[in-house]
């Protein structure tokens, strides 16, 4: 058994026709985010996006040229999506309309023609600086939150962020190119680079996902292995003791659950130090926060929490309605 035998399986598992439904587990301190119910028409089938975009952090701003391979169910005229209402569209292939926007963060458009050649084209771009919840809401939800940011301090897009546009709930796969201010790296699920030679981040998942992160900032990397999985480390600054002490756990805990369970779901696992405190598990990375990634037991609870995640709840999905079986 490899790696692709294990994306396979989970696959596979997705597609049975039951009752279960899988969703992310956010992990320590993260949130969940609705997924398709069994049954719902067309929802077998991922999305697969191709993303060229750029930033301006001084400006807050995002830019973004889509191009969506659309399954024949969602090619039709008045087929619908959302996406931000941050976000303007310039240009779209085939044409398209709003269908609502009610000072609601989310807007809601349809095709006003059929995407004859099965492909949804949009160039959109708008401000993104929603900033971080409430401090109070840090004590009762354990870390603050945000449906997104563009800054000088980093970037942090996710599916609330709704910087991507979404035809109801279902799976996706992904290419997304994203220019990268200089000194900065950013971090998605799959295979990749936080920073190529052209100062362009670049991330693919043929694995379906929920939805594209785009994590990051002004960070410094260090890569290792352990066998086939790439190791890599992103501080704020540099610190040579604390990036060896985190390759050394997380090459000690892959291979431990790897010997337990099977092949590691992915070709990386990334530990990322966020901008503000956090401590999220996402498929083939960690954002944690910069006091939470300095605490001494985090090496040996949170860090291989978040690493055993990307078995059971990263790529093997959980439905909360029904329990949180994996924790």
């Amino acid at each position: 058994a490899d790696a692709n035998w294990m994306r396979t399986m989970t696959a596979t598992v997705r597609d049975l026709e039951d009752e279960m439904t899988f969703q992310w587990l956010p992990g320590l301190g993260g949130r969940k985010a609705a997924l398709s119910k069994a049954g719902d028409s067309g929802t077998s089938i991922p999305i697969h996006y191709e993303l060229n975009a750029g930033i301006d952090p001084e400006a807050n701003l995002l830019e973004v040229k889509a191009r969506i391979r659309l399954p024949r169910q969602l090619r039709q005229a008045g087929s619908e999506f959302s996406l931000s209402s941050a976000l303007n569209i310039d240009e779209s292939q085939p044409a398209v309309e709003v269908v609502a926007d009610e000072d609601s963060p989310i807007r809601r458009y349809r095709l006003k023609e059929s995407a004859s050649r099965g492909v949804l084209e949009l160039s959109y771009r708008g401000k993104i600086d929603f900033g971080l919840s409430d401090q109070k809401e840090e004590y009762t939800r354990g870390f603050r939150e945000t449906r997104g940011i563009v800054g000088t301090q980093g970037i942090y897009l996710d599916s609330d962020s709704a910087w991507v546009p979404r035809f109801n709930e279902q799976m996706l796969q992904f290419d997304v190119t994203l220019a990268l201010p200089d000194g900065w790296h950013v971090i998605s699920q799959g295979d990749g680079t936080s920073r190529d030679n052209e100062g362009n981040a670049r991330w693919a998942s043929e694995s379906p996902m929920e939805q594209i992160y785009l994590v990051g900032g002004p960070l410094q990397r260090v890569s290792d292995s352990a066998g086939a999985v790439e190791l890599l480390v992103y501080l704020r600054e540099r610190d040579d003791a604390l990036t060896q002490k985190y390759l050394d756990a997380g090459s000690r805990y892959i291979e431990m659950y790897r010997q337990l369970i099977g092949p590691y779901p992915y070709s990386k696992f990334a530990l990322v130090e966020n901008f503000w405190e956090t401590g999220y598990g996402m498929p083939s990375f960690t954002l944690l926060g910069p006091q939470v990634i300095r605490f001494p037991f985090i090496l040996h609870s949170s860090y291989p929490h978040e690493i055993l995640h990307n078995w059971w709840g990263n790529s093997v999905f959980v439905d909360y309605e029904s329990g949180n079986w994996c924790e």
